[in-house]
């Protein structure tokens, strides 16, 4: 088998991000994916019924923001973006609801309802802080934080934004924004709202996006940088056609720039020779049994323990860096999802009080207030799950994007934050992770009911119902340890320059400690469909191979959107009222 350019080791979607920049920089590449597809979070499946498509993780997208939708020109090569007039609404048992919307102007009127003084305040800030270049201050700062290897100094650049200052003098509060930024996300919500309907909108939208307010730092960059982002910009959106959308997109981009790949190929190990990575041999099983492949570089887009313990080897490594491998955390950042096909959209009993939840694919139910949400994060990390702390995410996809059903139904997930390994389920001790396959049919039922509590004939409408559990997760992707959906958990002491674990990136943040050997996975920010880890892999190895400086690589974070955001469709599968 030919010589490469660069190998780069599984096919998910920063994997793939990273072979098309480095395909279109002139490099010779290859992908190895293990299965007989790419892109395993972004799976789309037709499990039952005819017609209904199911995204079985990843579903909400943040493509939009990454610089890959113009340095690829990913629409070029089929990927459509669709949403809807609301991105985000918490819908509460008291009939209210809390929405966030595609504008700034859409949120403020329903924060009006809910607390003119948090809508006042949360106004003047935004205004004021992004006037007199803050916009692009604001722009900037999430190019660098998320599109770059992380600094120390990060945070700090975090505070210093214009919007961080202008929303705490709005707020009349005597503290600065370098206090703030060391909360976690709770309190710095105690301190910026006074509704307890925006603060768990805000926590919930951080919470499903890796950010767990429950952590110092990083849930303050999670909970105010959603709030921020839904009264600035607010690129979260659905692909049409499924998820699968933007893995078929990168594939056809990276094979327009001659990038090889290889499905049913996987790696049995990582060849190091005289301290370097020069290549991989395929396992027996490979389509190229037992082959060996020479590259200039590797790239791995398995997650840190695969990589390291089963590709590398405790023989190459040292014990010492093993041992240290081996604490590496994937219990936070694992979900549990209900796949629904429905007769008709759900129709939710707080649209009497904001008619825009009906207009809103995603959203968030069973945390009423932050207390109860801090209670629910006290027992995910603790591995019990009780019905009575129930809260999920819920996504209604095919308002978006009508194909993804037939027609006049639509498809409804449930997504539940969860222990991978559980150790309590309603007062029953449980053993762990193995105990999902006896236990998730039940726990499905108990978060259809709760759904069905905030909805009108929503259990009468569904036909019928398809359960991942994190187990099943890591069935079909064993990179995916504890069935963790972003590369490993976004925690104190693996997060910003500490990611994945202190010593094992140096001089950026995909290049390891071993030369020539990089990662596209469980590096900074974190796995998600921003492509950030893909892109910083990319921009380093192509920066190693002296191919960095090319014409068509200038994108920057948001601005793809920001100039494009008038041209998305709009409600495609909203019925008519």
């Amino acid at each position: 088998m030919l010589d490469y350019d660069v190998v780069i080791i599984g096919g998910g979607i920063n994997g793939l991000t990273t072979a098309a920049y480095l395909g279109k920089a002139g490099l010779k590449t290859l992908v190895l994916e293990e299965r007989g597809e790419c892109g395993t979070h972004c799976d789309t499946v037709e499990p039952g019924i005819p017609g209904f498509l199911h995204n079985l993780q990843a579903t909400e997208k943040v493509t939009g923001l990454s610089p890959c939708m113009s340095d690829l020109e990913l629409e070029r090569f089929g990927y459509e973006i669709t949403t809807t007039d609301y991105i985000w609404g918490n819908t509460f048992s008291d009939g209210k609801n809390a929405l966030l919307g595609a504008t700034m102007f859409d949120t403020i009127d329903n924060w009006t309802k809910l607390s003119p003084v948090d809508a006042e305040v949360y106004t003047k800030g935004l205004v004021e802080g992004v006037d007199d270049g803050g916009w692009d201050e604001l722009l900037d700062f999430m190019h660098n934080f998320f599109y770059k290897a992380p600094k120390s100094s990060g945070l700090d650049d975090f505070a210093n934004l214009k919007v961080m200052r202008t929303l705490i003098n709005a707020k009349g509060l005597d503290i600065s924004p370098h206090e703030l930024v060391q909360m976690n996300g709770f309190q710095a919500c105690d301190l910026i709202f006074d509704s307890e309907y925006i603060k768990t909108a805000v926590l919930s939208g951080s919470w499903v996006g890796g950010f767990s307010p429950v952590h110092r730092q990083i849930g303050v960059i999670g909970t105010l940088g959603f709030g921020l982002a839904a009264g600035a910009v607010f690129p979260v959106h659905n692909s049409k056609g499924g998820s699968h959308a933007l893995p078929h997109a990168l594939i056809k981009c990276a094979r327009n720039y001659g990038v090889d790949i290889l499905s049913c190929c996987p790696v049995e190990k990582i060849i190091i020779e005289n301290g370097r990575a020069v290549g991989v041999k395929l396992t027996e099983h490979a389509v190229y049994p037992n082959q060996e492949i020479r590259a200039k570089k590797v790239v791995s887009n398995l997650t840190l323990i695969p990589t390291f313990k089963d590709l590398v080897g405790e023989e190459v490594i040292g014990t010492e860096m093993s041992s240290k491998i081996n604490q590496f955390c994937y219990e936070e950042n694992v979900v549990f999802c209900v796949n629904l096909a429905l007769k008709s959209a759900p129709q939710f009993k707080s649209a009497e009080f904001d008619d825009g939840i009906q207009r809103c694919f995603i959203g968030y139910y069973g945390g009423e207030n932050s207390r109860k949400m801090a209670q629910f994060g006290s027992s995910l990390t603790s591995g019990r799950i009780f019905d009575d702390e129930l809260m999920a995410n819920w996504l209604i996809p095919s308002l978006t994007d009508p194909g993804q059903a037939p027609e006049g139904c639509h498809t409804c997930i449930l997504w539940l934050d969860a222990p991978p390994t559980i150790t309590n389920y309603n007062g029953k001790r449980l053993n762990g992770f193995p105990a999902w396959d006896s236990m998730k049919l039940d726990l499905a039922d108990k978060l259809v009911d709760e759904f069905e509590k905030y909805t009108i004939g929503f259990k009468d409408s569904i036909i019928e119902k398809f359960v991942v559990s994190p187990l099943d997760i890591y069935r079909n992707n064993q990179s995916a340890l504890k069935g963790n959906w972003m590369g490993g958990s976004l925690v104190p002491g693996q997060a910003f320059t500490d990611r994945p674990l202190p010593g094992i990136v140096r001089g950026g943040a995909s290049r390891t400690f071993i030369k020539d050997l990089y990662l596209s996975n469980s590096i900074h920010p974190h796995n998600m469909t921003w492509l950030a880890s893909g892109y910083i892999a990319a921009c380093e190895v192509a920066e190693d191979m002296g191919v960095r400086e090319q014409d068509w690589w200038t994108g920057k974070a948001c601005r793809w959107y920001e100039e494009n955001v008038d041209k998305i469709p709009i409600n495609l599968g909203v019925p008519d009222s």
